[in-house]
């Protein structure tokens, strides 16, 4: 006599393979949904590194200017939710005549920091900013004294990260 499987051996079987694959399914959307969380935040972190390390470097070349140049002699001007600085230690052309200077502006505009050179178009760097402001350091209250100060301390006020602190001592 032979014997095969029952129709309810049958059915059980296919029961514990559609709950095995549901099982499957359900773990793999799971990893699907946090690989787009990750690489989500992924991209907000590099936006955040590169706002910071361009601002950093702005700042490291801060150069003072003749008055006759710019409306100030420090070659930086600081405003509410805008900073413009003369940055120096840019490649100078052969045959022309100008500056190796260009003017910066970072400024805080519909909720983004945007960074924008003279003449050239403004580009956002960083979504969700509420504020941008800068202190200076190494400098006594009351000191008059003219020129660039030792050190600048630039805070970012963002939605996602807080304050972000970016520190230049010159």
């Amino acid at each position: 006599m032979r014997r095969g499987f029952t129709l309810i051996e049958l059915l059980v079987a296919m029961a514990i393979l559609a709950v095995v694959s549901i099982m499957g399914v359900q773990a793999l959307s799971g990893v699907f949904f946090q690989r787009e969380i990750l690489t989500r935040t992924d991209v907000q972190a590099v936006a955040v590194i590169r706002t910071l390390s361009l601002l950093r470097q702005d700042f490291e070349a801060v150069v003072p200017l003749p008055a006759t140049l710019e409306e100030t002699e420090l070659g930086l001007a600081l405003g509410d939710n805008r900073i413009t600085l003369a940055r120096g230690g840019l490649a100078e052309v052969p045959g022309d005549g100008a500056l190796a200077v260009a003017v910066v502006e970072w400024r805080v505009e519909g909720g983004a920091l945007v960074r924008g050179e003279q003449g050239g178009p403004a580009r956002q760097m960083l979504e969700g900013v509420r504020g941008l402001s800068v202190v200076q350091i190494g400098r006594e209250d009351g000191d008059e004294s003219t020129g660039l100060p030792p050190g600048l301390r630039v805070t970012i006020e963002t939605d996602r990260w807080g304050a972000l602190d970016v520190v230049v001592v010159r």
